[in-house]
């Protein structure tokens, strides 16, 4: 094998270790209690995703578009979370446990 040949190989594998880090690092968004505090009564469903990416859908049946959906989150030890309540993509209301 050529010298060029095994530089790129281990560049691509770089590449790859690389993009699988940043990958993992960025599904680890956990919420926090001030980020929870932040969303209101009213606020549209996609603004929760802009603080946190540790969420669940807890019903993944497509339903009507007027049935509430719920989703829960997690805080940064797994075991906190905040459960949000949708109606129609605007949030009615919500809970928490353990956030910090």
């Amino acid at each position: 094998m050529k010298k060029s040949a095994i530089a790129g190989g281990c560049i691509l594998s770089f590449v790859v270790m690389a993009c699988a880090y940043e990958g993992s690092a960025a599904s680890n968004d956990p919420l926090t209690l001030a980020e929870f505090r932040k969303l209101k009564a009213g606020s549209p469903e996609k603004a929760l995703f802009s603080y946190t990416n540790t969420c669940r859908r807890n019903s993944e049946s497509e339903r009507a578009d007027d049935y509430p959906t719920t989703w829960t989150c997690y805080g940064a030890d797994g075991s906190s979370n905040a459960v949000f309540f949708y109606s129609k993509g605007v949030l009615f209301s919500k809970s928490q446990t353990g956030l910090v």
